[in-house]
């Protein structure tokens, strides 16, 4: 599950992009639309704030002791960062999702809105099934606002059922650039 709560931060970064090019793509993978969108991401450097929130949490299947901890692991966290000119150059491809076996379904960016949807089979945490998660939201040079839904089938666990279950999770995150990156300090 830990890899679950990282990629979808890192699916949310890809809001910080160009409003200019259109694109699209239908059963890709990861590597492609990182490299489609290469030229369209369009950060400004400087100080950013991100926002990720746990919208909802629903699942049936899961020990309560396993939602609770999922519940906490993903309270609201504010994180800020400082990107330099050469960083915001050429977007990591992990910003596209960094779990394996993965495929985009879909993927469209264009006017300052994204859409996707992202299949993985025998993602981790769920050797047994597939996640899908559905990212939309807003985006621009300065500031951004993706939604998440991810929907996965969990295999059996201890206390839960005897044939797993489903889980679906949906976050927020927030970006918006402050300012310029704080001088180093002498030390």
């Amino acid at each position: 599950m830990n890899r679950l709560t990282i990629a979808l931060p890192a699916l949310a970064m890809l809001a910080g992009c160009n409003a200019e090019p259109t694109i699209k793509a239908e059963n890709a993978s990861i590597a492609d639309v990182a490299a489609a969108a290469k030229d369209a991401i369009k950060l400004e450097p400087g100080k950013w704030e991100t926002k990720i929130a746990l919208l909802s949490l629903d699942g049936p299947g899961l020990p309560p002791e396993i939602a609770t901890s999922m519940k906490q692991q993903m309270q609201e966290q504010t994180v800020e960062t400082c990107l330099t000119p050469e960083q915001v150059k050429t977007p990591p491809q992990d910003m596209f999702g960094a779990a394996k076996n993965c495929t985009y379904e879909k993927f469209e960016m264009t006017a300052g809105k994204m859409d996707g949807t992202l299949l993985c089979k025998n993602a981790p945490g769920t050797p047994s099934g597939e996640m899908r998660i559905a990212v939309s939201g807003t985006f621009a040079s300065t500031s951004y606002e993706v939604t998440s839904e991810a929907a996965m089938t969990m295999p059996p666990m201890p206390g839960g059922p005897a044939a797993g279950g489903k889980v679906a999770m949906k976050t927020r995150v927030v970006g918006k650039r402050l300012g310029d990156c704080d001088a180093p300090k002498a030390g």
